[in-house]
Formats: C-alpha cells, sequence, structure tokens
C-alpha cells in the first residue's frame, strides 16, 4: 500500500526501503524483485560508521529527490548497520525536509531472513559459532528481525512445517506488528490489517519486550510452544551471583530454551548507571545505557523479559532471584558494594558473554 506524500504533497514521490539481514545474496534477490520500475535504483554508500552513514545516506537519498527522482530505491545495508537507528533517522531527517518541499519518504524496513539461520543462531540448533568475528551474528540477526515493519523468510517454503511455525511464533513475539511474508509475496504483498505507515511509527517503541513490560503484548501465554517470561525487582544484581547464574543456571534442560532475552538491569557494583541486558541464543550482552540510575524515566530495579521454548517460569524466578541483594547487603550500601568481584566486562567494550 502507497504511503501519502510527505506534506501533503500529491506529484512524484521517493519511496525508500530499507533492507536488512545476514545473507547479501537474499538481499540482492530482494531488491531485484522489488526495483523493477525504471526510476528504480539500489543505493550502498560506502561507509558503515553509525552516525557517518546515517547522514551520508540521509543526504544521498535527498540529492536523488531533489533532483526529481521519483519512485523506489532499496538501500543494501550491510549487516553491521543498526537498521533501527538507521530507519529512526532517516524518518526524522526526511520529515524535516518535507517543509522544504523534498517529496522522499521511508517506505518500508525489511528484514530477509532464513528459517535456518534463525534455528542456528537463535534456537541454537548446531555448534557453538562464538569464535572471533561471529560472537555478535545471533545479536545482529534479533535486532534485525525485531526492528524491521516486514520480515521475508526466503526459505520458508522450503522450511519442515514444526520449524517454520516456531519461527513465525517467535517473531510474532518479538515484532507483533510486523508483517512475515514468504518471497512470492513480497513483490506485491496482500493488504495488512496494519498499514505501513502505522507498523513504522511502531519503530523503536513497540518491540515485543516492551510490549510484555507494558502489560500490552495482548498474547497467549504460549504459541507453538514459544511463550514469554517477565522478571522483575527493585534490589540491584549482586555481581558475582549474577555471573555465576548466567554461567551456571540458564541451560535448557532447566530453564527452557532461551531464544531471546531483552530488558534493563542494576548492578550493586555499578549504581551510577542502568545497563541494557541483551541475549540472542547462546550470547549475552550487557552494555550501559544513557540512563543514569537517578534519572525520573529509569527502571527502580531489574526489567526482564525472555522469549523460548517451554520456559520454566518458576525455575527462572528462583534462580534471578538469587542472584539479587539480599537484605543485610542492601542496606550495607553502594560504598561496600564497590568491593563486589564482578565477572562482568567493563562497559563501554565491546563483550560478549
Amino acid at each position: 500500500m502507497r504511503q501519502d506524500p510527505p506534506n501533503g504533497r500529491t506529484g512524484p514521490v521517493l519511496d525508500v526501503t530499507l533492507v536488512s539481514g545476514l545473507r547479501r545474496a537474499d538481499r540482492s534477490r530482494f531488491a531485484a524483485l522489488t526495483s523493477g520500475a525504471a526510476a528504480a535504483q539500489q543505493v550502498e554508500p560506502s561507509s558503515t560508521g553509525h552516525e557517518e552513514f546515517h547522514l551520508e545516506l540521509a543526504d544521498r537519498l535527498l540529492e536523488l529527490a531533489a533532483r526529481g527522482r521519483a519512485g523506489s530505491v532499496v538501500v543494501d545495508l550491510d549487516p553491521r548497520v543498526d537498521c533501527l537507528e538507521a530507519g529512526l533517522v532517516l524518518r526524522h531527517i526526511f520529515a524535516a525536509e518535507a517543509s522544504d518541499g523534498i517529496p522522499v519518504q521511508l517506505r518500508e524496513l525489511v528484514t530477509i531472513a532464513r528459517v535456518a539461520d534463525i534455528r542456528r543462531w537463535l534456537f541454537r540448533e548446531g555448534p557453538d559459532h562464538t569464535r572471533r568475528g561471529e560472537y555478535d551474528t545471533s545479536e545482529r540477526l534479533a535486532a534485525q528481525l525485531e526492528s524491521a515493519s516486514t520480515i521475508v523468510l526466503a526459505d520458508l517454503t522450503d522450511a519442515p512445517s514444526v520449524a517454520a511455525r516456531e519461527v513465525i511464533a517467535l517473531l510474532n513475539r518479538l515484532n507483533p506488528s510486523a508483517r512475515i511474508l514468504p518471497p512470492s509475496e513480497a513483490e506485491h504483498p496482500a493488504a495488512s490489517s496494519v498499514p505501513a505507515n502505522d507498523r513504522l511509527d511502531a519503530l523503536g517503541r513497540d518491540m515485543g519486550w516492551m510490549l510484555e513490560l507494558e502489560g500490552r503484548a495482548g498474547l497467549p501465554t504460549t504459541i507453538s510452544g514459544i511463550g514469554a517470561f517477565v522478571f522483575r525487582d527493585p534490589r540491584p544484581f549482586h555481581p558475582t551471583r549474577l555471573g555465576h547464574v548466567v554461567e551456571h543456571f540458564l541451560d535448557p534442560e532447566d530453564a527452557g530454551l532461551i531464544v531471546r532475552s531483552r530488558g534493563l538491569v542494576r548492578l550493586a557494583s555499578r549504581p551510577g548507571r542502568v545497563g541494557s541486558w541483551s541475549s540472542a541464543g547462546r550470547v549475552l550482552s550487557l552494555d550501559p545505557t544513557a540512563m543514569l540510575s537517578w534519572d525520573v524515566d529509569s527502571p527502580q530495579g531489574q526489567e526482564l523479559v525472555f522469549f523460548g521454548r517451554e520456559l520454566q517460569p518458576e525455575y527462572l524466578a528462583n534462580v534471578l532471584s538469587a542472584a539479587l541483594l539480599a537484605d543485610d547487603e542492601l542496606l550495607a550500601g553502594p560504598m561496600e558494594w564497590a568491593g563486589y568481584r564482578d565477572p562482568f566486562p567493563a562497559w563501554g567494550l565491546e563483550h560478549d558473554h
């Protein structure tokens, strides 16, 4: 469905589709499929640094529109690019330029994925691929799936039916507002109950983990065996005990298969800043956020969401609660907490667990 041109314009518009995905061949096939019009072309900026990439890409697209180019442009995003950030920045820049009459808009943020890759990297089927250069592949894939307004599963028709049902159930939890399509519907998708503009408005705001925390998910407890578990507690984590839990007590045999988890955490040893918890498949990252502990909008403690197969809520609640500060530790205060052994890498460095 075509969106209305920006700023009420009725003339030709340059429609931009951002395409992410692990496999270049899949992205290229999608670009060829959807770029049949003579005015359409593929744009591949040279830089992949965050701010530089977004500004370069916006400048090139605005220049095309200012020269009168209309139709569709498919942007093939390098997997290292944060596709959500790219989409949000472009929407902001395009809206700001609309007042000057430059007719360009973000039409879709598409992720091309494979059932086989989702099973490998998120469902942990196959060997442990965490050697240097590969440890963040699962996180990139999960982030692409969470961010998309449309997800095209390139091998959906060839995948085993049970595996495909589980993957679709997971995607519905990670990204409830996204369309999920086979390649045959990518060029002329059926009308969606959620218009493209509304899906784009949900970018960065209606991810599945956010909806779960806000009680807005509105989904059954489990779908095709895939469920969600929310853990909340106002107390900080003891870093040593949390590290022990992560290392030894989140195995699928006991906790269920944790495919993806997201949320916000407080470590007693790092009392000044709220942390971002993100796991995908076998990999867990704990990074700093921009939120300071005393910010009004900062969470008071732990807010974590786990997605997976046959999750064990009681078990997860027990082991995570055991990693929280006890009453006497809480009363000891930050001076005492600073001496706790903290096994997690220093914030600001690339890391994985």
